[in-house]
Order: C-alpha cells, then sequence, then structure tokens
C-alpha cells in the first residue's frame, strides 16, 4: 500500500482522526497528495502522514503488514 493511499484510508473510515487533522493542523484531506506525504522538510505533511498512520494502525484501519515499507 502507498502512503497517500494509507493516509486516505484512514481519513476515510476515522471521523476522530480526521477531526484531529482538521483542527489541529487545519489539514484536509485534499490537501494531501504524493510528493508532501512524504516530504519531512518544513511545510511538508511527512511527519503528519506517519502519525496518521499510526492512528490508523491503532484504530485497526490499517495493518502493520500493509505499511511496514514506509514506516521502518
Amino acid at each position: 500500500m502507498e502512503k497517500l493511499e494509507a493516509v486516505q484510508k484512514v481519513l476515510r473510515f476515522s471521523d476522530a482522526t480526521r477531526e484531529w487533522v482538521t483542527k489541529e493542523h487545519s489539514i484536509y484531506f485534499d490537501d494531501f497528495d504524493e510528493h508532501n506525504v512524504n516530504d519531512y522538510e518544513p511545510g511538508g505533511y511527512g511527519d503528519l502522514a506517519d502519525e496518521v498512520v499510526q492512528k490508523g494502525i491503532q484504530e485497526s484501519i490499517l495493518d502493520d503488514e500493509d505499511v511496514d515499507e514506509f514506516l521502518s
């Protein structure tokens, strides 16, 4: 599973995570794209995308095996 796909899946199926990203970071579903989910420089969403994926694992929306390739 690609990282963007994982982020989108979590945001689609987790109201709590979607609200957290929106309220705490003022970032919306459509703001994530293939480039910025892998961008760890200032202004990129790499760290936030990793947190979204971790929340997805905690909520059983994603499996560890789905995301091992980019969270190593």
